[in-house]
């Protein structure tokens, strides 16, 4: 079988200006010069007093809006419903275990952000897309995809170690057909290397600057480093070859990647249902707009640049927190996983 493998250059081989810069112009190749170290931003003061104050008009507009809001937008957070406990799993940790960063990051609501900018980072990798476009029904089971994406990202934070790692194996089977020529004419495979490389950095980054940005506790500059390397076991178990284990290396990851990140006719189509799902009815339309402006917010420079994205307003900002708070007062409870996980654990609600 072929993959993108194939056709390209190795994936741990440099392709920066350094080996293209004879013969081109100088302006040409500043445009490959290597970007600068990126930390997410944390909340301004602004932001966090506009959320608190846009939180307490959503308080008291949410008997009127919770209705249409939480039916809508459901499907962006985990399914209703716990999850049964398998007695042979009591007392498991899992990977990682309360004491974790990653049991923190994954608890709080502004993982509703990071799922959408984690897609639309990753639709910005053409041969990523490719696969997305034409082996699944993106816009037409968005919330379904979404909803499964969410599990998995639950799952093996929460889950037992089996479970973590049968959902793993789970992933790389589905991935299996997965095969094709992307309309450049590269072939593309979901299991190659570096597009679940790929697939990794993106989804880490996006949950990364999410919750530096909108999280009631954002993680330190240290704890992102904790965090990159605690969630390189899910990527060693999906297939990804050598996944970053600091911020330094998730960035050199990302930096690797950026000569083939474009907005080819799939992102643009992705991004164009996104900046107006026509599956999110009217009542809750101003919500999915503020979590849209969040994720935008969270992408890194590259993908802010491919997508001319004007930087966002404090308005915005503070609507996408106050947006936030709504869906997390909306929910009942901890979601299944981490519920599974507490009663695994004999951990009090």
């Amino acid at each position: 079988m072929s993959s993108v493998a194939d056709a390209r250059p190795s994936p741990r081989r440099s392709r920066r200006a350094t080996s293209r810069t004879p013969g081109i112009h100088p302006a040409a190749a500043r445009v490959w010069e290597p970007e600068p170290t990126w930390v997410p931003a944390t909340a301004s003061s602004a932001e966090l007093l506009g959320g608190i104050a846009g939180g307490l008009v959503g308080a008291i507009a949410a008997p009127i809006i919770a209705g249409p809001v939480h039916q809508a937008l459901a499907g962006l957070g985990p399914g209703p419903g716990g999850r049964p406990v398998d007695a042979a799993e009591m007392g498991d940790p899992g990977w990682f275990g309360p004491d974790s960063v990653a049991w923190r990051v994954h608890s709080d609501p502004s993982l509703l952000v990071a799922g959408i900018a984690a897609f639309t980072l990753q639709a910005l990798h053409p041969l990523a897309m490719a696969g997305v476009a034409e082996h699944s029904a993106f816009s037409d089971d968005f919330m379904g995809r979404t909803r499964r994406t969410g599990e998995f990202v639950q799952g093996v934070v929460y889950g037992s170690t089996p479970r973590a790692e049968r959902l793993c194996r789970m992933v790389r089977k589905v991935h299996e057909p997965v095969v094709g020529v992307a309309p450049d004419g590269r072939p593309y495979a979901a299991n190659d290397p570096d597009l679940l490389d790929w697939v990794h950095i993106a989804e880490y980054l996006a949950i990364a600057a999410a919750n530096r940005r909108f999280a009631l506790h954002p993680m330190t500059r240290d704890e992102l480093d904790q965090y990159i390397a605690e969630v390189a076991v899910v990527g060693e178990h999906t297939g990804v070859e050598s996944p970053p284990r600091s911020w330094d290396e998730i960035l050199r990851s990302l930096e690797r990647h950026r000569p083939d990140l474009a907005v080819a006719e799939y992102a643009a189509a992705g991004v164009a249902f996104l900046d107006d799902p026509p599956i999110i009815p009217g009542p809750a339309k101003p919500v999915w707009r503020s979590l849209w402006v969040g994720a935008k917010a969270c992408l890194p420079p590259v993908g802010r640049r491919l997508l001319d994205l004007r930087p966002p307003s404090t308005r915005d900002l503070a609507g996408c927190r106050a947006a936030l708070r709504l869906l997390d007062n909306l929910a009942e409870g901890d979601g299944p996983e981490l519920a599974a996980a507490k009663v695994r654990l004999g951990i009090s609600a």
